[in-house]
């Protein structure tokens, strides 16, 4: 059974974090995370050491409330914790590598298990607990060092098959064979009698091993070396599983978890760009949502030389596309008219010049490049500040209250009479109105005129706005 996690990993993880903490302040009750209050209480001890413990500690809580919505926290200073502090979880992940936490808080640790919790040590912890020479931590671990008169703990980089040694452990039933990985195994680990060894490599180094200590249960990870290894299937997939069997005694989660991506009925959506210089960071608006799939990128030319009523559900506009050829026009009519979404953003507005049945019917909206008549051409400034404010109750503003932004602004605009409001800013350098619902009878479609550069991209009000309305275009939010 496969099992994707639904959120996607970036190898920069520090660019994410920011990304998907703005995810976190304004999403639908759809997004990742929800917890439940039976979901196992999980707490990660990070810092110290010279490892990214950071995208580590990172990664390791999105997998987790990725994968059941686990209730995580993470404590970047776990010197001086005590009993009391541990009391409130299911299970310790020790990603620590930092200096020892002191014999109170060890001890502490020691209780935590032998009372009936769950421990989790990764590859960090064990790089820790190697420098701290902790005997309490070497007692729950099951394990020493024999260097043999090196200071190197790990060995060179390289793919491997995970070799199961103990099948039928709870952990590793059902695991879904080959697992092959990358990764820099480590060197001279000893087993104590006491602890299982679960995997190996295919040279019968330890990778796996578990434990049990009172009443509780230890599981032990030589896997993942850094992040990136981190991000590989026979990381994600044990070491779920082996946190669950700590915490729970039982494991429930399937034997192969795929790399994080979105679920396959993710709303399909094609990006429309070109004509118009912008930042790449834009692209990072539809990442890190597993109800969105992955998106796509043409240009207007390209996308409607052909029918793709079949192909998505919403159709994204982020580009400037002055003229459009007859059949262009006919496919992406076709694609209107058939029911699909429509959302434009910011200077897709300036589109097909030339075409009322767009900008009066479908967007209800148009950048006037040139004066018509009396009425002059729209105008734009750069860097304007906005108080934005939502208007008339609509799905796509729900739990959305007023915010500021820095971004550009329009004026001058058609704006159709037939539209419903959705945003208005206080800047008298713009039109009122800056969101609306266009006057589409056969397609619902969203006007967005916010969204120039980096600063409404990582703005946690815009990015819900963009999702939520991808969401509403394709009949998703209600």
């Amino acid at each position: 059974m496969k099992f994707a996690l639904p959120f996607s990993l970036h190898p920069l993880v520090g660019a994410l974090a920011l990304v998907l903490a703005a995810n976190s302040l304004a999403q639908p009750a759809s997004q990742i995370g929800v917890t439940s209050a039976s979901a196992p209480r999980v707490l990660i001890l990070s810092g110290g050491g010279d490892r990214d413990w950071r995208g580590s500690a990172f990664l390791l809580r999105q997998v987790l409330e990725g994968a059941g919505g686990w209730d995580v926290r993470v404590c970047e200073s776990p010197a001086g914790m005590t009993a009391g502090t541990f009391a409130g979880f299911d299970v310790v992940v020790d990603d620590y590598s930092g200096p020892r936490l002191g014999s109170a808080t060890e001890k502490a640790l020691e209780a935590f298990v032998d009372f009936g919790k769950g421990l989790v040590i990764t590859s960090g912890g064990l790089v820790g607990a190697r420098k701290k020479e902790s005997p309490g931590l070497t007692r729950l671990i099951g394990a020493s060092w024999n260097v043999g008169g090196t200071k190197e703990a790990l060995l060179p980089f390289r793919m491997f098959d995970l070799k199961i040694v103990r099948p039928e452990h709870l952990v590793m039933s059902g695991i879904k064979l080959p697992l092959r990985t990358g990764d820099r195994p480590p060197a001279g680990l000893k087993l104590f009698p006491a602890a299982e060894v679960l995997a190996t490599t295919d040279k019968n180094e330890p990778l796996l091993f578990a434990s049990r200590h009172g009443k509780g249960r230890v599981f032990c990870t030589a896997l993942g070396q850094d992040v990136g290894s981190m991000q590989e299937k026979a990381f994600i997939t044990t070491f779920l599983r082996g946190t669950e069997w700590a915490a729970t005694g039982r494991v429930t989660l399937p034997g192969e978890i795929d790399l994080p991506g979105p679920e396959t009925n993710g709303v399909r959506v094609l990006v429309i760009a070109g004509g118009h210089d912008h930042e790449a960071s834009f692209y990072g608006l539809f990442d890190g949502y597993k109800d969105i799939g992955w998106a796509p990128v043409a240009d207007s030319k390209l996308a409607f030389q052909q029918d793709i009523r079949t192909k998505y559900d919403v159709l994204i506009f982020y580009d400037f596309t002055r003229e459009m050829d007859d059949k262009g026009k006919k496919n992406l009519r076709d694609f209107v008219e058939s029911g699909k979404g429509i959302v434009v953003l910011h200077h897709g507005i300036l589109n097909f010049q030339k075409w009322p049945w767009w900008y009066e019917e479908v967007v209800g909206g148009l950048y006037r490049l040139e004066r018509q008549g009396a009425v002059p051409n729209s105008t734009v400034k750069f860097g304007q500040e906005h108080l934005i404010t939502p208007v008339g109750g609509h799905p796509i503003t729900t739990g959305i209250g007023p915010f500021h932004v820095t971004d550009e602004t329009y004026k001058g605009l058609f704006i159709s009479p037939n539209i419903k409001p959705l945003l208005t800013t206080d800047n008298p350098n713009s039109d009122p109105t800056v969101a609306w619902i266009g006057p589409c009878t056969t397609s619902k479609v969203v006007f967005i005129q916010l969204g120039h550069d980096h600063s409404p991209f990582r703005h946690p009000s815009y990015r819900a706005l963009v999702h939520n309305s991808i969401l509403w275009t394709a009949g998703k939010l209600h």
